[in-house]
């Protein structure tokens, strides 16, 4: 097994670590070190650390990486270098969201993930402009946690903004760490949100919570209400579909297009409700904005199947991507078989034509199967 560049793939990483959860998370750590968000090379000696004998365990290895960066945030502030403090929270961050994923039988170790956020919390001030940490209010006297980044305009118009909702699969803070490079480098604001899946959001309609953040984000300065953008995390859920259907105020969205609501009826039908056994579940109502459809092989639906039923629930409908993220990638260190800096690349280059602002033709998507 090799322990430098020389590792070529996510088969490589898995085997590095020996566990599914461990080796996505390191994935997720040297796809961030293209944004600066930690270090190559000391994600590796880390990983070396790991796996030898009589080393420190995950969350040892990662929490020290952690504390060191936190120490240099410190002393860099102190001595007024804003530029290197701020470089070393972020680092600081990642390593305790790495740290944090080793779980006890109450769940993540709540004391790091706090030591995440409070890093993150510096790094956002230390942004210029200024990030912050944003309480949306939601449903009675419950609020919704976000990360807002705001771009300097310079006197121009205000511009676009990219909410990124994390359900089941990511957090806010990892979501913000895949995608933060794409979104500043493309001029767009962004807005990383945590929107709680059905089960714990304890009521019937979790997707207002979409409804939620569009009130939030139409009543702010500097932001043109036309120009919202809205990425699901790739759960297996419809849940954000169904949000964005029901507000009918975004300007382009990339989710699953009730692609899981489709496929849960599909099965309904044919396992149970033709045998009057089963209700058959609600039609998915349609979105009425551009739409990017993304799709990992190892989601369970296969591509041929996905556009079948995108196409006939969409009918008619001709700004629609349907793209297939993973096969024969060949790109160094996927996560599940792609790159999620590429990824979120591709995602915020299809965003940028959709939301210019004018009224330029961007061109028509169709429903194709197209591969990174």
């Amino acid at each position: 097994m090799r322990l430098d560049s020389g590792i070529l793939d996510h088969r490589d990483v898995r085997g590095l670590l020996d566990h599914h959860e461990y080796s996505g998370e390191f994935c997720r750590l040297l796809c961030v070190a293209k944004n600066d968000g930690v270090s190559y090379s000391e994600c590796v000696t880390a990983a070396k650390l790991i796996r030898s004998n009589g080393g420190p365990g995950w969350r040892q290895a990662w929490e020290e990486l952690a504390r060191s960066h936190l120490r240099r945030a410190e002393e860099f502030g102190r001595a007024g270098n804003d530029t290197a403090a701020q470089k070393a929270w972020l680092h600081a961050a990642n390593y305790f969201m790495a740290a944090a994923i080793e779980r006890s039988p109450e769940g993540s170790e709540p004391a790091l993930v706090a030591l995440a956020r409070s890093c993150l919390g510096h790094y956002l001030e230390k942004l210029k402009p200024q990030g912050k940490t944003v309480a949306i209010p939601w449903l009675g006297d419950r609020w919704l946690e976000g990360f807002y980044l705001p771009v300097a305009s310079d006197g121009a118009d205000a511009g676009p903004v990219v909410v990124c909702i994390a359900e089941t699969r990511r957090t806010k803070e990892e979501i913000l760490s895949l995608v933060l490079r794409s979104a500043r480098q493309r001029g767009m604001a962004l807005l990383c949100v945590d929107l709680p899946d059905e089960t714990s959001a304890g009521c019937s309609a979790p997707e207002t919570g979409i409804t939620a953040i569009l009130d939030y984000l139409t009543d702010s300065r500097g932001i043109d209400a036309a120009r919202i953008a809205v990425i699901g995390d790739g759960s297996p859920s419809s849940l954000v579909t169904r949000g964005i259907a029901r507000d009918g105020r975004v300007a382009a969205a990339v989710c699953d297009g009730g692609l899981w609501d489709l496929w849960a009826m599909r099965h309904t039908e044919t396992r149970g409700a033709s045998l009057g056994m089963v209700q058959s579940c609600a039609l998915p109502s349609a979105v009425a904005c551009p739409l990017l459809v993304p799709l990992s092989d190892g989601d369970g639906i296969a591509p041929a199947h996905a556009r079948h039923l995108l196409a006939e629930h969409h009918a008619g409908k001709r700004d629609i991507l349907l793209k297939v993220f993973g096969e024969n990638s060949s790109a160094p260190w996927p996560v599940d078989g792609y790159d999620w800096i590429l990824v979120a690349d591709f995602v915020f280059d299809w965003l940028g034509q959709h939301l210019k602002g004018d009224d330029t033709e961007t061109g028509c998507s169709h429903l194709v199967d197209t591969r990174l």
